[in-house]
This record gives C-alpha cells, sequence and structure tokens, in this order.
C-alpha cells in the first residue's frame, strides 16, 4: 500500500471516514494474506503429499510388522521345535555311546571268555575220563586200604 506513495494508508483513510480506515485495514490484511499464502500455500501442499507419504508408509510399515509378527512367531515356534528335536538327539547320542560302551565291553567279556572255551572244553573231557576210571580208581584205593589195615609188615609175613 506504501506503493501507492502512501496515499492508502489507515491513517490517510480515517481522515476521509471510520469506513474508509476500516476498508483500508482489511485491504493491507488481504494483501498481507496474499503474499503470506504464495509463500505458505506451496509448503501446505508440500506438507498435505508428505502427510499422504507418511501416511502410505505408516500403513506399509504396519503391514510389514504385521508380517514380521507372523514370521517371528513361526521362527520361535521352529526355535521351540529345534531345542526339542536337539534335546532328543542329545539323549539319543548318549543312549547310543551308552549302549557302546556296553558292547565293547561285552565284545570285550566274549573275547576273554573264548580263550576260556578251550580250557572249559578241555576240562570236560578229562572229567568224563576221570569219571570212567573213578571205579576202577575206588577198587585200587580199597585194596591198598585193605592191604595196608591194621596188619603191619611183621604179622603179614608169618
Amino acid at each position: 500500500l506504501e506503493e501507492n506513495g502512501g496515499y492508502f494508508t489507515p491513517k490517510v483513510a480515517k481522515s476521509a471516514s471510520n469506513a474508509a480506515e476500516g476498508l483500508c485495514i482489511f485491504v493491507a490484511a488481504m494483501k498481507d494474506y496474499f503474499y503470506a499464502s504464495r509463500i505458505v500455500k506451496p509448503k501446505l501442499e508440500a506438507l498435505d503429499i508428505a502427510q499422504a507419504n507418511l501416511n502410505e508408509a505408516t500403513k506399509r510399515l504396519e503391514q510389514a510388522q504385521a508380517r514380521l509378527k507372523v514370521v517371528q512367531d513361526k521362527l520361535d515356534e521352529l526355535q521351540s521345535i529345534f531345542e526339542q528335536k536337539s534335546a532328543e538327539k542329545k539323549l539319543i547320542e548318549d543312549n547310543a555311546a551308552a549302549l557302546q560302551k556296553k558292547m565293547n565291553q561285552a565284545s570285550e567279556l566274549i573275547g576273554g571268555l573264548s580263550g576260556e572255551q578251550k580250557r572249559w572244553t578241555d576240562d570236560a573231557n578229562e572229567f568224563a575220563e576221570i569219571k570212567l576210571r573213578l571205579v576202577g580208581d575206588c577198587a585200587v584205593a580199597c585194596a591198598f586200604v585193605s592191604y595196608c589195615g591194621s596188619f603191619n609188615q611183621d604179622f603179614r609175613n608169618h
């Protein structure tokens, strides 16, 4: 308004009338609004675009978080199954190691006893022979006891 040579100011307009002063103030405010809106309007439009982008990004983020939660739940379930199966595997491995130890001990025992098998077979055959000679050995022992009995050498020679 000052570009007009300072003739359209609220002070000059008041000299004409109070309504002219109000009109001058209104026009000055509209001029200020026009220049401010030329600066603010693109920024408001950019804000609206950025807000729409933010809303879309937030929506995509929520969808991604929902998918992440589903995947995380599946991962937790699989981790639980993995830990359970790992515990079962360890138990089976421990049992297999214990069984292997027992098998080794049994193999050593069988190996040690296989050498004894020959001795036991020989002993069994020897006992069979002794059993066959037992009656004769008893007869010889009886004869010897009878011969050595209560009679000494002198008595027998008479």
